[in-house]
């Protein structure tokens, strides 16, 4: 619970500073960054604090920082505040998970399918590879094996 406190008073406070959107339009295509600073400042703040942490794992791949960056990028789709972030948490452990079938509601929908809507927005934008929108798409499934995705699973826990 401690732990949702911390996350909650991180998103309320979070910023991104001129530097780390330079950092960011480094890693980025035009369209990709003009997706990414359509997020909420603090899902921004997430998504580079996990490209860091994922650069640093991976000796500075390139792919794999992107991925960090983008991997919740179906946000912009159904964009949510903090305390409606913080809601759907709680609901989703209340009742173990089983409020997904609710997914008509917003707060439902950007939780569970942001992943799959991710993954669309970037095929409309580009041409990506298999384990690019793979990493997008499955970045919440627990049985992906792919080792790189697992990481980012790892990483995106963490932050």
């Amino acid at each position: 619970m401690l732990y949702r406190v911390k996350q909650f008073i991180k998103a309320v406070t979070a910023t991104v500073t001129g530097e780390e959107e330079n950092w960011v339009k480094g890693y980025l295509s035009l369209a990709e960054a003009q997706l990414f600073f359509r997020l909420k400042v603090y899902e921004q703040r997430h998504c580079i604090d996990v490209a860091k942490i994922l650069g640093e794992r991976t000796l500075q791949d390139r792919e794999m920082i992107r991925l960090g960056l983008l991997h919740d990028i179906g946000k912009i789709k159904y964009p949510l505040n903090p305390i409606e972030k913080s809601l759907i948490v709680l609901l989703d452990k209340l009742t173990q998970g089983r409020i997904k079938k609710y997914d008509q509601l917003k707060m439902v929908k950007c939780y569970y399918k942001h992943p799959q809507l991710g993954c669309e927005l970037l095929k409309s934008i580009g041409a990506y590879n298999h384990f690019f929108l793979e990493g997008i798409k499955g970045h919440h499934q627990k049985e992906i094996k792919e080792e790189k995705i697992r990481l980012l699973q790892e990483v995106d826990n963490l932050c």
